[in-house]
């Protein structure tokens, strides 16, 4: 029996009582505790000016039996309640304007302590190239300890969640239904690894369906939980750009994988890079800005830029500028350094330096260690 002294019921009560992806921080910080808002009484909790009037309606007849219902289903799963004030609560989350009241968590409460953590979302329907991308990218930021987030479904979320767990790290899924929701059967193996390894986690009550706009709303935890956001493969509409969208509201940053400019499929990630995401050809090109933030140790990373598998160099365009088509003609597949297609083509450092880019946005080039270049495959 669900006792009425225990502090989760009455925080499950207030965060359902604010609603799901309503701003918590500012109502969980002013009172010392849930218990101490419930028992304040309406004529406080007006005064306060914290509320809406729906909230107020929903707060009013101070019933618990739903709660209760809740805390007890979580404890008949083995599921975490966590609320904003609990030491697991985790602190790039509660930074953000609308985090949520409480968490629901299927697995270790303790790993979202961790502030290490990139987040990797992208197209449920993507190519094997981006599955791979994503796969090789996550495994290389689990090797120097950061946790990957993403969430849950089909596509690059299920490589980015594979790639953290076979590279010994920790992932967490965050989900846009409650964690006994009968959802996407296909993953629930995966999911239970995740939960071993990590945690699986969701702001909706235990059994709550997913309807439209849940996994939009979730997609401002996944950004919220994380320094930066890196997406992989998205197209012109994809809710991948959505979550792009939160980590750039929430002060975050946001990262791209270059792709095909011919394909619709890569046209959100090139726009994206287009308006100023980083580009991200190879592990480093994330963990970099990190490194010194977390302490990571990257000399354990000597990852090749990630590419397509070899080939002949591609024809130029006949749309290249004068610039790209005079650099691309002393790029082969051999690799050649900066200096040398400075000497080869005559530009300046800085003009070099952008036609470069251009070129790799173009899928012509691809870069190499040691400020070398060689044409894509």
């Amino acid at each position: 029996m669900i006792e009425e002294k225990d502090e989760r019921v009455y925080s499950v009560w207030l965060s359902r009582c604010l609603g799901t992806g309503a701003s918590s921080f500012d109502v969980f910080s002013f009172f010392s505790s849930a218990r101490e808002c419930f028992d304040a009484g309406a004529a406080e909790w007006v005064g306060t000016g914290l509320f809406r009037a729906a909230q107020l309606r929903r707060m009013e007849p101070r019933d618990l039996t739903e709660a209760k219902m809740i805390v007890r289903q979580c404890d008949e799963n083995a599921w975490h309640i966590v609320d904003i004030n609990s030491e697991y609560y985790p602190k790039n989350l509660k930074q953000i304007v609308d985090a949520p009241g409480v968490l629901y968590v299927w697995g270790d409460p303790a790993c979202l302590k961790e502030e290490r953590m990139i987040a990797v979302v992208g197209a449920r329907d993507a190519t094997r190239y981006s599955i791979e991308v994503a796969h090789r990218l996550t495994a290389d930021f689990a090797r120097v300890g950061m946790t990957v987030v993403s969430g849950g479904a089909l596509g690059i979320d299920t490589a980015a969640h594979r790639g953290a767990l076979e590279g010994g790290g920790t992932t967490v899924a965050v989900m846009g239904c409650g964690l006994g929701a009968a959802y996407l059967s296909e993953n629930e193996g995966l999911r239970r690894d995740i939960a071993a390894n990590g945690a699986v986690i969701s702001e909706f009550v235990p059994f709550a369906k997913p309807f439209p706009g849940s996994f939009p709303q979730r997609n401002r935890i996944i950004s919220g939980l994380a320094k930066g956001t890196l997406v992989i493969e998205a197209g012109e509409n994809s809710g991948s750009l959505g979550t792009a969208a939160c980590a750039y509201r929430q002060n975050r940053d946001v990262f791209a994988v270059p792709g095909d400019v011919i394909s619709s499929a890569f046209t959100g990630s090139n726009v994206l890079i287009a308006n100023g995401a980083k580009p991200v050809f190879c592990a480093e090109d994330v963990l970099y800005d990190y490194a010194f933030l977390y302490g990571l140790d990257l000399s354990a990373l000597h990852s090749e830029p990630i590419r397509k598998p070899a080939g002949r160099k591609k024809l130029a365009p006949e749309t290249l500028t004068d610039a790209q088509r005079a650099v691309y003609a002393g790029i082969d597949s051999e690799p050649v350094s900066f200096d040398a297609l400075a000497a080869q083509s005559g530009l300046s450092a800085p003009l070099l330096s952008q036609t470069l880019t251009e070129l790799q946005l173009l899928g012509l080039v691809r870069p190499l260690p040691g400020k070398r270049f060689a044409a894509a495959d």
